[in-house]
């Protein structure tokens, strides 16, 4: 029988083809990146600077029928990937030629192919055609697994019985798989991260063996794996810190001194610090060697984030005119990761949506929306992960709807239950004047909202999988005005979005939306407590609050019930450029549930998207299919983000 030892401590020949696959190739002719050609730098008279004319070439790869090895050796050939970089010379090609056929013969053993051969022909091009290089293959067959041996050392010494047995576990890699590097690799990656993951935090490879018998087309795979200590969590050092107080990171860090080892829990602190949002970077981390008895010491390194920031935002549609935001903030104001925003919203600029009350006086209708908000947010207030939240809000807008001038202040208490579901709840009270051509509201509201968040997604701005909703209900009790009787306001909101291709170029977004007012007649509930439905969030098509129920004078006099609908197709033309066909409809109704039967409003329209690292930019044109006559015909939205 024989034997060729592959390798005692490392992988070279199977970990060979990904590296060649992974490096980009920059060498040309088969010489080392960086170095100078002499045939390239140097004409055929001997005068070195002037270009030098390239031979070009094409290539051919013969006898390969399998397509994934096929695709394998076309990603790792030197010759495929330079063919638009020809060399000068046809001696320079016959290097890169015979550079190349030793690279993918390490492709071949790396797939589990020992007696695979690769010949490689260069043949001169005849009346100004390009040379032709054939790469002829002969895979030759298919080696498989015929042993794995596992073995675990304690201090030089063999662990053995049913401890040995319980860390190990099933192996990864077993008699019969084909012979391939890249499972060896991952069966030998997934032994230690089993070890780790039980508290071994130091188990290192000690020694591996791979051995490729040619009689039977084998191969023997044996580890030793030296085991280290049992690792248990230490004292916590924490690096880093300029003006957030320690107290506020090791809040944070549910590790337990004298626990075992659990590198999940060194993860869920460092994402726990991440979401404190005042860290540029955090690293969680075991100290390099372990300590007595297994006692390691946890490292936390921080980099601050720069504690003041400023934004804006700037929005666009035919009906509401140019809206823009512009905000100053503060991540740390007192040293606890408090963050303190101020911030001003500009609406319905040279827009045609402003409220239409004849007791408003022609000044106040023609002024654009003025917004001036000031939040304030204190996390692990009273308990880790519970976050305080204090707004103060005063508003002069004109929506279709009603004019309206009001002063709201709100805490609420933030706090996750799982991963994805997440609590709020807390007080509001806002004080205000809300005209309409029939009638002035005098508002003096008490309120106490409650909500629940379900987020599955896998981003904020454009997912493209996962699923969220959140279902909001406030009791409200009027404190003022002959009308005491409280109502409470009750909505939910849905979306899913599944990637059809499972690459992000081809994503099905749905989105429903549900709302009710309980205990309310609608006269009695002023009118910026009401649904509406219309706009660039909500029926696109029409102006916004203007899909629904309007009165005599033609103002949206919105409703105790909303229904909302959206479908979209996200479609990637290329990475920063898509298409979004969608289709919207939605129904406002003076009862308590919405009336599809009549009322329903529905849009269709056709979007355009650019990706930006901070989020996709929309572009929406929306078209009413069935608006009242004297509606516009169209609208345009402009704005940050997808419509949901």
């Amino acid at each position: 029988m024989t034997r060729t030892a592959l390798f005692r401590h490392v992988l070279p020949p199977l970990l060979a083809a990904g590296l060649a696959l992974g490096a980009p190739v920059r060498a040309q002719d088969g010489t080392a990146a960086g170095q100078a050609d002499p045939v390239a730098d140097t004409q055929e008279n001997g005068q070195a600077g002037t270009p030098q004319p390239r031979a070009p070439y094409r290539v051919v790869i013969e006898g390969v029928e399998d397509d994934g090895l096929r695709d394998t050796l076309t990603q790792a050939s030197a010759l495929v990937g330079l063919v638009e970089d020809p060399p000068p010379t046809l001696a320079g090609l016959e290097r890169r030629a015979d550079s190349d056929r030793e690279r993918l013969q390490t492709v071949l053993r790396s797939t589990g192919r020992y007696d695979g051969r690769i010949d490689t022909r260069v043949e001169v091009g005849r009346d100004g055609q390009p040379a032709s290089v054939t790469v002829t293959v002969t895979p030759g067959p298919l080696y498989h697994v015929k042993t794995v041996t596992r073995a675990l050392l304690v201090n030089g010494a063999a662990l053995t019985g049913p401890a040995a047995d319980s860390l190990l576990g099933e192996p990864k890699l077993k008699a019969g798989d084909p012979a391939e590097g890249q499972r060896v690799v991952d069966a030998e990656t997934a032994l230690l991260d089993r070890l780790r993951a039980r508290g071994y935090a130091f188990a290192r490879m000690g020694d591996r063996r791979v051995l490729v018998d040619h009689t039977d087309r084998s191969m023997d795979v044996a580890w030793r794996v030296a085991l280290g200590p049992l690792v248990r969590t230490g004292a916590v050092r924490v690096s880093g810190l300029e003006r957030v107080d320690e107290g506020v990171v090791r809040r944070r860090l549910d590790l337990p001194a004298g626990a075992v080892h659990d590198p999940a829990a060194l993860d869920r602190a460092r994402q726990d610090l991440a979401k404190l949002e005042v860290f540029d970077t955090v690293r969680v981390r075991l100290d390099e060697q372990p300590g007595p008895d297994g006692v390691t010491p946890v490292v936390v390194a921080v980099t601050e984030r720069k504690p003041r920031v400023i934004g804006g935002g700037v929005s666009y549609s035919t009906a509401e005119g140019v809206g823009a935001q512009a905000y100053w903030g503060h991540r740390n104001l007192f040293g606890g990761a408090e963050k303190l925003r101020v911030g001003l919203e500009v609406g319905r600029v040279a827009g045609s949506s402003g409220g239409t009350s004849s007791r408003s006086s022609s000044v106040v209708k023609n002024l654009p929306d003025l917004r001036f908000n000031l939040s304030f947010r204190k996390p692990d207030f009273l308990a880790v992960h519970q976050t305080l939240q204090i707004e103060a809000l005063v508003a002069s807008e004109q929506p279709p709807a009603y004019s309206r001038i009001a002063t709201q202040v709100s805490a609420t208490l933030d706090r996750p239950l799982t991963e994805r579901l997440s609590l709020s709840y807390g007080l509001t009270a806002e004080r205000g004047r809300v005209e309409t051509a029939a009638r002035t509201y005098q508002t003096f509201y008490a309120g106490a909202p409650f909500a629940l968040a379900w987020n599955r997604t896998n981003d904020p701005l454009n997912p493209t999988e996962g699923e969220r909703g959140t279902l909001r209900l406030t009791p409200w009790i009027p404190m003022t005005g002959a009308e005491r009787r409280p109502f409470l306001a009750l909505q939910a909101t849905g979306s899913v979005y599944y990637d059809l291709a499972q690459d992000g170029r081809y994503v099905a977004a749905a989105r429903v939306g549900l709302g009710s007012l309980l205990g309310g007649l609608l006269d009695r509930v002023s009118p910026d407590h009401r649904f509406y439905a219309g706009g660039g969030g909500s029926v696109r098509g029409y102006g916004f609050q203007k899909a629904g129920p309007r009165s005599a004078a033609g103002e949206p006099t919105g409703g105790r019930s909303l229904a909302e609908l959206g479908v979209e197709l996200r479609i990637k033309v290329t990475d920063s450029i898509g298409l979004v066909p969608f289709l919207d409809a939605g129904a406002v109704s003076d009862r308590l549930y919405p009336a599809f039967t009549s009322g329903l409003r529905v849009g269709a329209g056709l979007g355009a998207r650019y990706y930006t690292d901070f989020g996709p930019l929309r572009l929406d044109l929306g078209v009413p299919l069935n608006a009242p006559k004297g509606d516009a015909r169209w609208q345009l939205y402009l704005s940050l983000g997808q419509a949901f």
